[in-house]
């Protein structure tokens, strides 16, 4: 009974861990160019013939292809349910030319229309769409319908610097500062962000210990909101929140994107999936704002969990959102 419950146990562990390993899957190279630079990702494959194809668009950060890991349970529950997944790594990471911190968020926009180009080459008669993470929410509005046949977007903010705000007043609170300390905090910090990074402010005026790439990012893009954009929509959209998401506003913002997209109807879902984090996982257990906070304990967790690190149910809703456009 002891060695059959160990076997168990192992089978267990093995299956969990497959979930991280996607050297076993059809794959191709996914190479393309984006404002003269050559780009470099790769293309995963269902066994079968795919449904539908998607892109997978990088939040902030210096992410390579499959996000140090992160993406692969993702990947795999795309690919399972036959849905092919392309990604690559961004601008200076990996194997791709240029640098992402010298891109702008219509920069990025264009990336992903020529990665969705690229895309289309390889299938035809299916619905090609992007799936984009956090600061993707300032990219993949400005896309159309030339471009694909649907987006998808997890942890979305509308404002930049109202974003910014809320990620304070989290960090803040959860250090227990009482409300009007922090909001006496969050003045002071907008005043200094903008000598900091405001249109009159020099690379000299950057916060110490910040890197002259960042502080020219933060500089031009801080400035980005979506509502124009979202307003202009006219592609079907799925946008979807963890109802405990620490770094984005998911209540304020969800109700924003109701009102910009309230012309659409059927062809628009908003989500706010309940105990979820910034990325849908479990709340209970991964809800930091930064993967870096997490603990040991957490990080295993997640290597054993696999896809089952995902809040119950968030990636099927959003395989079967995909699915019901295909048919």
């Amino acid at each position: 009974m002891v060695v059959a419950t160990l076997m168990l146990a192992v089978v267990i562990v093995v299956w969990r861990l497959a979930d991280h390993d996607l050297s076993w899957r059809n794959s191709e190279r996914f190479d393309f160019s984006s404002d003269g630079d050559a780009i470099t990702g790769t293309l995963w494959l269902p066994d079968g013939a795919p449904q539908a194809a998607v892109v997978l668009v990088h939040g902030d950060g210096a992410q390579d292809r499959i996000s140090a890991g992160g993406y692969a349970p993702l990947i795999h529950v795309f690919l399972d349910r036959g849905i092919a997944v392309a990604a690559w790594d961004k601008p200076g990471v990996g194997s791709s030319e240029g640098n992402w911190l010298h891109q702008s968020m219509a920069d990025r926009t264009r990336e992903t229309r020529a990665a969705l180009e690229h895309l289309e080459k390889r299938f035809d008669g299916i619905a090609l769409g992007a799936v984009g993470f956090s600061q993707a929410g300032w990219v993949l509005p400005g896309l159309s319908p030339d471009d694909a046949d649907f987006l998808v977007l997890i942890g979305a903010a509308v404002s930049w610097q109202d974003q910014s705000d809320y990620y304070t007043r989290v960090r803040l609170a959860r250090d227990g500062m009482d409300q009007d300390a922090i909001e006496h905090v969050v003045a002071d910090q907008d005043r200094f962000d903008e000598r900091a990074f405001g249109s009159d402010a020099q690379a000299s005026d950057a916060p110490e210990g910040m890197s002259p790439d960042r502080w020219r990012f933060i500089r031009q893009n801080r400035g980005a909101d979506a509502s124009e954009a979202l307003g202009q929509l006219d592609m079907p959209l799925l946008a979807i929140w963890g109802g405990d998401d620490l770094n984005v506003d998911s209540a304020g913002d969800a109700v924003i994107y109701r009102e910009m997209l309230a012309g659409q109807g059927d062809r628009t879902r908003i989500i706010i999936w309940p105990d979820a984090t910034h990325g849908l996982l479990k709340s209970n257990a991964y809800n930091w704002q930064l993967t870096e906070d997490w603990s040991q304990v957490a990080r295993l967790r997640f290597v054993l969990e696999g896809r089952h690190a995902f809040s119950p149910g968030a990636l099927d809703t959003i395989v079967d959102w995909i699915e019901g456009l295909s048919r």
